[in-house]
């Protein structure tokens, strides 16, 4: 029978037992996050649209992607596409900047873009990501890349690339897109269509395509690191030796960027080579200048996000099949049997009751389904049978159950 309502393009629903599966993960994310000292901070699921059209880029993909509207108001609203603005909002709104000078935040929430649904890709989304602001040491970018290394192990992913870069201060990557500019327009007919209109505004994203035909061109592209500073390049060189030191293998890529304007300095991803979704698992990189382009004081920052959809596609962690201690039934004496699920309750045991009536020989064979430890039975008597040794017998309380019962 086909349903009266459909979902919405670019939507999904969590269904059991991958519910169970995400609230695993979850937990994995939550308790990694605050082993590192991070604290997670929850921002409202719309905001002004020009928190994001003033910050993150009005040409970048995620910006023409909003899904926007007009209220009675007047006022510009939009579902929040990213959250690293939302944050620094809520940072300096706060007064964080104040009580906290080395603020680590971590954040679980839903996100929408306005793009073509794919596998790990979707309208509706969810992003884990974390924010570490007012450190602008080396040593807060190495915490912040082995938080992400310690996450993909811990849910069970493995084969994957670090992929790291440094793109600079403004002025390196003012000089850099000069000499991009140069190169790319010996090939403007050759690029992209996307290529082409990036071209002038904002060349370093032309980096960043997947299109075809940009590919082999990118390839001899100017590298970055000829423009960085003596000060720039020690710091590269810094962290470089800070992840040789925790083992941690890593790729440079010259060409790397990231996808939102506010970005400088060390940049990373980190790929896998499954073909079970899109590569990129998650990225990040600092954005020393956003929070005082939001009207803060100067603060650098660093963090990363993760689409935990395209996470838990490539996790590898075992799900346990669900089991139940007591599966419940009954046919007319109901209120015998919720006096006795309302002490296992109290008592610390999962139950199902099972409120069909359906005969006894229905009734077991749904709890053996279930995995359920033990059998309730209510009618005249209470009858309880142990699924796994098939001993069973009839009891009058509680007290008389919890002797035979050993959990």
């Amino acid at each position: 029978m086909k349903s009266k309502f459909q979902k919405i393009k670019g939507t999904y629903d969590i269904l059991p037992p991958e519910s169970k599966k995400w609230n695993t993960s979850i937990s994995i994310l939550q308790s990694l996050s605050e082993q590192f000292g991070y604290k997670e901070i929850k921002t409202p699921i719309i905001e002004n649209i020009d928190l994001f059209k003033q910050n993150i880029g009005y040409e970048t993909d995620v910006s023409k992607e909003m899904f926007s509207w007009e209220d009675p108001s007047g006022n510009q609203l939009v579902l929040k596409p990213e959250m690293t603005a939302p944050v620094v909002r809520a940072y300096i709104e706060s007064g964080f900047f104040r009580s906290k000078p080395l603020c680590k935040l971590f954040y679980i929430d839903a996100l929408f873009r306005r793009e073509k649904p794919q596998k790990g890709r979707q309208r509706q989304f969810h992003q884990f990501g974390i924010e570490a602001l007012g450190s602008s040491e080396v040593e807060q970018d190495v915490e912040v890349i082995l938080l992400a290394t310690k996450i993909l192990y811990h849910l069970g992913i493995s084969n994957t690339t670090l992929q790291i870069n440094d793109i600079g201060n403004y002025e390196t990557r003012k000089k850099y897109q000069e000499k991009l500019n140069e190169y790319f327009s010996d090939y403007k007919s050759s690029l992209s269509k996307l290529s082409q209109n990036r071209l002038g505004n904002n060349s370093l994203r032309i980096l960043d395509s997947k299109e075809e035909e940009d590919i082999e061109i990118i390839k001899n592209a100017p590298f970055i690191k000829e423009f960085l500073t003596r000060d720039e390049l020690n710091n590269y060189s810094s962290l470089l030796s800070h992840l040789d030191a925790l083992g941690i293998t890593y790729k440079e890529n010259s060409h790397l960027v990231r996808g939102l304007d506010y970005y400088n300095g060390t940049t990373f991803e980190i790929s896998n080579m499954s073909s079970k979704s899109q590569n990129a698992l998650l990225g990040g990189g600092r954005y020393d200048n956003l929070v005082e382009s939001m009207g803060g004081p100067s603060t650098p920052a660093v963090g990363f996000a993760a689409g935990i959809e395209r996470l838990l596609i490539e996790s590898s962690t075992e799900d346990k099949n669900e089991t139940i201690d007591f599966f419940i039934g009954f046919e007319s004496y109901s209120e015998g049997a919720f006096k006795i699920a309302n002490q296992l309750i109290d008592e610390g045991y999962s139950i199902y009751i099972d409120t069909l009536k359906k005969s006894e020989k229905n009734q077991l064979k749904n709890a053996i389904k279930m995995n359920a430890s033990f059998y309730l039975r209510c009618d005249e008597s209470i009858k309880l049978k142990n699924l796994t040794s098939k001993e069973e017998l009839v009891v009058n309380n509680i007290s008389e159950l919890k002797k035979f019962i050993k959990l």
